[in-house]
């Protein structure tokens, strides 16, 4: 098919999931704009459909497998429509995802990415369905060198895939593959050139960031790779996510009060208070020694902030075992988290434990700290009225009431009233009010 034609194609491209599943839409974007594609955010307009995956919890799964229907009936309409699944979900399930939906042409996993151009000429030759997962843990087939970024910014960049903890509740390791670092000429160059096309704040990728250069040839870990960023690219603000709590040290929360674009804002994963429940996720931590790296962390950097992530009624979890983690969610007096009802991944070493806390219990539990988070979150952000912040505008909304919107270097959000866009700018803000997780100022 040529380009000509391409043009005429639109392409319908809808991502689920995590970070590193929005940098990888954006590299699949960037590959077919180069080939010519248009895109569209009408799935009924456009003739290729595109679903990137993620496998993480089953309620994500269970969004995709609920489009069946509406797949079907657009195929139904318009036969030559090409339909693929992308992502973890396509590693996960391979070739018995057209079982499971019928309409689809394509299933492919992160690892095949870079084909999918080429895929997509395959599927226009011969409307054959393709399964494409074999490349897994293959690094020359990586989407990190595609320039193209959705926003003008901000940017992530990957630093490393994959994942060699065994946490006993997590398919990361089966859906993106063993832990594989970057070189850092890599990393450092693509930074450079996102900096010099005007990036402000860049975003550090990986299951596991703390991890970076344990398998490099070159003599590199994650805090070196941090000073050669903020020494050699210079960006405006450095952020980082995800961080395992085993591998966060004092080293890291130096660098992260003495590196000057290093942001204050630290996401270290604790999933439950309970240690025991912790010894049963495999998570290579327990409370105590959790407890200890986050106030090592506050004795470094008093004003920084915490986020986390929270399991409730994983296996075995006990009242008990779930009052620890309230506790210590009160004790760290985190800024945010990402809070999920535990689901059974097939495959993983969990799926063999007996899934015994019931679904309404799991869900009672998460409305209760949910609540509890909500409150810790609301009163933190009342202690900054009156605080004079650094924000890094990023969007501008121009209706009726404009405002526009940006990051703290702590990742708060902050609105301010503005006719002009101030997109890109840094500017100081005093807070004037807090509405729910959003902090309301005026620009200084």
């Amino acid at each position: 098919m040529n380009q000509t034609t391409q043009a005429l194609k639109k392409v319908y491209l809808k991502t689920f999931g995590c970070q590193m599943n929005e940098r990888d839409s954006e590299g699949v974007k960037g590959l077919l704009l180069e080939r010519g594609y248009g895109f569209t955010e009408d799935a009924e307009d456009a003739e290729v459909i595109l679903y990137n995956t993620c496998s993480v919890r089953q309620h994500a799964e269970d969004r995709i497998f609920g489009r069946s229907g509406l797949l079907s009936r657009i195929k139904k309409r318009k036969p030559e429509t090409i339909i693929g699944v992308l992502g973890c979900m396509a590693q996960e399930h391979g070739s018995d995802f057209f079982r499971r939906m019928p309409a689809l042409d394509l299933v492919c996993g992160p690892g095949n990415l870079r084909e999918i151009p080429e895929l997509l000429e395959r599927l226009y030759d011969s409307r054959k369905p393709i399964t494409a997962i074999d490349r897994i843990n293959d690094m020359e087939y990586s989407m990190d060198h595609i320039d193209y970024r959705s926003h003008h910014v901000k940017a992530s960049v990957n630093i490393m895939s994959g994942c060699d903890h065994k946490c006993t509740y997590c398919i990361v390791p089966m859906t993106r593959g063993i832990e594989r670092s970057r070189p850092s000429d890599d990393i450092v160059n693509e930074v450079k050139g996102l900096v010099d096309r005007g990036h402000k704040d860049i975003l550090l990728l990986g299951q596991n960031v703390n991890c970076y250069g344990k398998k490099l040839s070159e003599d590199m870990d994650f805090v070196g790779l941090l000073e050669r960023i903020d020494k050699e690219a210079r960006p405006e603000r450095i952020r980082f996510t995800t961080s395992h709590p085993k591998d966060a040290h004092e080293r890291l929360f130096q660098a992260m009060r003495d590196l000057p674009s290093v942001c204050e804002h630290l996401h270290l994963p604790v999933q439950s208070g309970s240690s025991r429940i912790l010894k049963r996720m495999k998570r290579e931590h327990a409370r105590e020694w959790y407890l200890d790296r986050i106030e090592e962390f506050k004795s470094v950097l008093p004003h920084g902030e915490i986020t986390t992530d929270i399991i409730v009624g994983f296996c075995g979890e006990t009242d008990e075992d779930f009052q620890q983690t309230k506790s210590l969610m009160e004790e760290v007096q985190y800024s945010s988290a990402y809070i999920f009802k535990y689901s059974v991944r097939p495959g993983t070493p969990a799926s063999k434990l007996n899934d015994d806390v019931p679904e309404e219990v799991k869900s009672a539990r998460f409305e209760e700290i949910r609540e509890l988070q909500r409150s810790m979150t609301f009163n933190k952000n009342v202690q900054l009225i009156g605080k004079e912040l650094e924000v890094l505008f990023e969007q501008h909304n121009p209706q009726k009431n404009p405002k526009a919107f940006g990051r703290t270097r702590s990742f708060k959000r902050v609105a301010v009233h503005s006719q002009s866009a101030l997109e890109g700018e840094l500017k100081m803000v005093r807070i004037k009010e807090v509405l729910k997780e959003t902090l309301l100022g005026e620009v200084i």
